[in-house]
């Protein structure tokens, strides 16, 4: 017989029919999709509420470099930065690509600089208000409030002293006019004549000076300076004047055949007459000739140019700097520099214009960076005695003036110091400190009549760069390899300063070989090709490498070139002097594709006889060092660089195209040169803090031809027509299903 048991547990629930469920997941969807947008509306807030951006590129270049990241952070004092540049016509599209790309980096440095640096970029010609307040802000900042006062006292001692001077002139043209008509044989006197004139036109240009004095100091901004300037050449030309009507009425005009007692005595005047006019006019003239250019004024001259050369403003609570277009903009140092795609045949060096302009307003501490050479060329200015006259569009440029253009612009002071004319080293005024970067001296040209060359550096001379450097404790050797002047394996001379840096150092410097980079041979295992005809490392070959050494660290990821680059030696500790420090700063990677080759006529003989080579005997294998610091107990510092032109113009300058995302931009080719060298001299000075670049290149990008109006838009479309679109073709899909 069967037996129910009844259910103990909850009752099955009743199953949806179809109206309700397509109901319960139609409501599902748009409370989702509700939510969603609703997330996107806060997330868009917030955004502008609290703007935040992040590099994401492996080359960091759409953010500002670690250097200048680091000077921003370390402000003390407010930073303002404006950018004059107005909005170019639609079809220049060069002009509204600059202006994108200063706009770029003026947003990147607000944010780096957070609450200490503001930006603006400024079109004075539909911006007259804000242009007002700019120049009116110059006139008030502390440095130049009373700059002008001299200038204006001057100028209020000017207004007597010309108003002597017009009635004098008057009076004198007056009373010539009328002795040359009474007496007709002096108007054939020509000297006479000219003298008459110029008297009428004292008279004229004295009222014309009042005008245009008054005109200078009542523009929108007082152009003191330039009414000083223009008072001094106009009392300078009275002067003239007045002296030579003197001369010749008191010499010349005396002789005159038949001259009237009346006219003889005019002329015997006239130097009684003038002497009040002149003695003021002297007084005057020595009262102005020390007053310096009114600074404010150079500001405003800089800023005028926004029409074809736009200009930056950099200012802090106390002073200001225009960075010129040509600084922003700088031409290639190669003249023969390709033209990017687009008509641009400029590098943007926006990021190295303005940072120079904020240190220079806010570190006043300088050092002098003198370069050390023993006759030669100059290194910093050109030589314009070899200058060509044939050709005079290419002008002679000196091997590292570009270099000393950027050291200027990174607050040090430069010098040149030839030790094979000047036995003492320069002094730099206003300098803290001193830092020599020593190049090894010229080869002496080679006897025939004597197998071994001449030494390149006495003895002497040699000390007294040593002393200079022991004086200064901190110095910079630029050495590398120099071509033997026999064709035997070690016939070249050692470096000039390869004792001392050994002894003193524990540095060997082996510039008897030179540092080549090789491929693998395609057709023989186990022999290698030369992998280029440049004798040259680089960073993007994966051959040189910067260590984690302060100087290089910064630099790892970016490019650098050394050419021309001879092996360092680093002595054991037990074979050098107590209490040094040695650290590699760049160095050959441990690799088989490059060495150091001592006997460069033993590989051109294996490539002639076999197509390929292998290491000889002569050779020193990878890996060791190219650049070396150094420092000891006393404070004392060195760098050692393995390669001697890599800082020079026409290596760290090379411009050329390269690629940046999708587009053609020029830039420089190695930026990583000029920087290394930097910051060998900011770590030698203990400002480490300064020592820190990030991979820069010469175009900062950005979404092209995006308006602002549509970049204000295209967050609401996102949020708003997308989510639409996909809200209506579900709904269409809902409605299909259900029927």
């Amino acid at each position: 017989m069967a037996v129910s048991v009844p259910t103990t547990g909850p009752a099955a629930p009743r199953s949806l029919d179809a109206p309700r469920r397509r109901l319960l997941f139609g409501v599902n969807v748009l409370v989702q999709i509700g939510l969603a947008v609703l997330v996107c509306v806060v997330v868009i807030w917030l955004g502008g509420r609290f703007p935040a951006q992040a590099d994401l590129t492996g080359t960091g270049r759409n953010s500002l470099s670690s250097r200048s990241v680091q000077l921003l952070r370390g402000l003390d004092r407010n930073i303002r930065i404006t950018g004059v540049f107005a909005e170019p016509d639609k079809r220049d599209v060069l002009g509204q690509r600059r202006r994108r790309a200063l706009q770029d980096l003026l947003e990147l440095y607000e944010q780096a600089g957070r609450a200490r640096v503001s930006t603006y970029l400024l079109d004075p010609s539909l911006q007259k208000a804000e242009t007002d307040k700019l120049l009116q802000r110059l006139l008030e900042l502390p440095a130049y409030r009373d700059e002008a006062r001299p200038h204006q006292e001057a100028l209020a001692a000017f207004g007597p002293v010309n108003a002597q001077i017009q009635t004098l002139g008057s009076a004198e043209f007056a009373r010539l006019d009328e002795l040359m008509q009474a007496e007709p044989t002096l108007a054939r006197q020509r000297n006479l004549a000219i003298i008459r004139n110029n008297f009428r036109e004292i008279a004229r240009d004295a009222q014309d000076i009042v005008r245009t004095l008054d005109e200078l100091q009542k523009s929108e901004v007082p152009r003191f300076g330039q009414a000083v300037r223009d008072a001094r050449q106009y009392l300078g030309d009275v002067e003239l004047l007045l002296q030579n009507a003197a001369a010749w009425m008191g010499g010349e005009g005396l002789s005159l055949p038949g001259l009237s007692d009346e006219l003889r005595e005019f002329f015997q005047q006239a130097s009684a007459r003038y002497g009040p006019v002149l003695s003021a006019v002297r007084g005057l003239l020595d009262q102005t000739k020390d007053l310096k250019d009114v600074k404010v004024e150079e500001l405003y001259n800089g800023l005028t140019r926004w029409r074809t050369s736009p200009p930056v403003l950099v200012e802090n609570e106390r002073e200001a700097r225009v960075i010129p277009f040509w600084d922003l903009w700088p031409a290639p140092a190669a003249p023969e520099a390709p033209v990017g795609p687009d008509g641009e045949d400029r590098v943007f060096a926006g990021e190295a214009a303005i940072s120079s302009a904020i240190l220079q307003l806010t570190q006043k501490d300088k050092t002098a960076v003198v370069f050390v050479r023993v006759g030669g060329t100059p290194l910093l200015t050109p030589d314009f005695s070899q200058m060509n006259m044939m050709n005079l569009r290419q002008l002679p440029r000196a091997p590292y003036q570009e270099l000393n253009y950027l050291l200027e612009k990174a607050n040090f002071q430069t010098a040149e110091w030839n030790v094979a004319e000047e036995k003492s080293p320069p002094t730099i005024e206003g300098a803290a400190r001193t830092v020599y970067i020593i190049f090894a001296p010229e080869p002496a040209p080679r006897d025939p009549r004597n197998p071994m060359p001449p030494p390149t550096l006495s003895d002497e001379d040699r000390q007294i760069i040593l002393n200079a450097v022991a004086a200064a404790g901190r110095a910079v050797f630029m050495a590398g390899w120099r071509p033997p002047e026999l064709p035997i394996p070690g016939a070249g001379p050692p470096y000039d300063f390869a004792d001392y840096l050994k002894s003193t150092w524990g540095i060997e410097v082996v510039n008897q070989a030179l540092c080549l980079s090789f491929m693998p041979h395609p057709e023989k295992p186990g022999e290698w090709v030369p992998a280029g005809r440049q004798p040259q490392l680089l960073t993007t070959d994966n051959v040189l490498r910067f260590t984690d050494h302060p100087i290089g660290a910064p630099l790892k990821t970016d490019r650098a070139a050394l050419v021309l680059a001879c092996p360092l030696r680093v002595a054991p500790a037990a074979s050098r002097p107590a209490g040094l420090t040695i650290e590699a700063v760049a160095e050959l990677r441990d690799t088989v594709d490059a060495w150091a080759c001592g006997d460069l006529n033993q590989i051109e003989d294996q490539l002639k006889r076999r197509q390929g080579l292998r290491p000889g005997p002569a050779d020193i294998a990878a890996p060791f060092p190219l650049a070396v610091a150094a420092a000891n107990e006393a404070g004392q510092k060195v760098v050692v660089f393995g390669s001697e032109l890599f800082a020079s113009d026409a290596i760290a300058q090379a411009t050329g195209l390269q690629q940046v995302g999708n587009a053609l931009v020029l830039g420089t080719l190695y930026p990583a040169n000029s920087d290394l060298l930097i910051n060998a001299l900011h770590w030698l000075t203990g400002e480490a803090d300064r020592i820190a670049v990030g991979p820069r290149r010469a175009e900062l990008p950005r979404l092209s031809n995006l308006s602002e109006s549509t970049a204000a838009v295209l967050p609401w479309v996102l949020v708003g027509v997308w989510p639409a679109v996909a809200l209506v073709v579900g709904l269409g899909v809902w409605f299909v299903r259900r029927r």
